[in-house]
């Protein structure tokens, strides 16, 4: 999926760089749902303004560093708002048990598996997608997010800045108040965020199904080459 995975199979598997190919992701075609900002608002009950951030509660997403930089935030951003979307896995209760005590209860909307068809329609309604995973070394959310028009903050670790470019704001992962610095960023800034969605767009269709299908394709004759 990118260099840096590339660099991991060599180093793991002792396996000649030549015969390790990079094909990096594209946007999933669900992203092309015609799911609407005021459908998905209705079906989920979703604040007027929100940071987004989909991922199953596994230990190494890391919303608990997530929902710390919100309780950072909210004195300075009384309005701010967290969408989680994702299946209940190893953290789940750590992350409940930390959003009451954190006081975030009203402020943090967590809305269980969602379907892919309601996707589109969460990226086109978020103010911003925030990452703060631990693992890589890509991610498919920044890839929705640019395809739907969504401003991208992701962790900078692993294969993540060869993925997302200038398209998107990083930051430290273990750091709370570097992810709290990012979305406080993307909360207050419309012209920030206005950047974000060109070069998302941009970064989008520099790299599509037809792309994929290509390099694909080069990539199987280098194979029967050998």
């Amino acid at each position: 999926d990118s260099e840096i995975g590339r660099q991991q199979v060599q180093e793991s598997y002792g396996i000649d760089k030549d015969r390790v190919h990079v094909l990096p992701y594209t946007a999933p075609s669900y992203m092309a749902s015609s799911s609407s900002e005021n459908e998905v608002t209705r079906k989920y009950r979703l604040p007027a303004k929100f940071i987004f951030y989909p991922a199953n509660f596994w230990e190494h997403k890391n919303h608990l560093n997530m929902v710390e930089a919100m309780a950072v935030l909210k004195k300075e951003l009384p309005d701010l708002a967290l969408v989680l979307a994702g299946s209940r896995q190893n953290a789940y209760d750590a992350v409940m048990r930390r959003i009451d005590q954190l006081d975030l209860t009203n402020d943090v909307r967590i809305l269980g598996y969602v379907p892919d068809e309601d996707m589109a329609g969460l990226y086109r309604k978020a103010r911003a997608l925030v990452m703060p995973t631990f693992f890589g070394p890509t991610n498919i959310p920044p890839l929705e997010a640019f395809a739907a028009g969504c401003p991208v903050s992701v962790s900078g670790i692993y294969g993540m800045p060869e993925q997302t470019g200038d398209a998107a704001l990083l930051f430290d992962p273990s750091s709370v108040q570097g992810i709290a610095e990012c979305i406080r960023r993307l909360w207050t800034d419309d012209r920030l965020c206005a950047d974000l969605v060109l070069k998302g767009k941009e970064r989008a269709a520099s790299w599509g199904q037809q792309h994929f299908n290509a390099r694909l394709h080069t990539i199987i004759e280098a194979v029967l080459q050998v």
